[in-house]
């Protein structure tokens, strides 16, 4: 028995909705860069059970997180104001 290819791993699924909702969809996922079946996974894969074999991230990175979707963080107006906020000098 050798090992199965990812495709022999896929189902479909169908949904429905209307002719309107779905181009919605279409839409909102072209706007992410996605396609459909990406776009409507991402909402589900949140409520997924977790991969114990994945890493977990540190304590820093999760507090960073918490942080930007608290909606803390810096907020930068163009990429020049980000490298001035970051104290970076691009020229050096």
């Amino acid at each position: 028995m050798g090992a199965q290819s990812d495709a022999e791993h896929q189902a479909k699924v169908t949904i429905t909705c209307s002719y309107d909702e779905r181009l919605y969809i279409k839409m909102l996922a072209e706007k992410a860069h996605m396609n459909l079946s990406e776009f409507i996974l991402s909402y589900l894969r949140k409520d997924f059970p977790v991969n114990k074999s994945k890493k977990t991230p540190n304590k820093k990175t999760l507090a960073a997180m918490k942080e930007a979707e608290e909606g803390g963080g810096i907020e930068c107006d163009s990429i020049d104001d980000f490298w001035k906020k970051m104290g970076i000098d691009r020229i050096a």
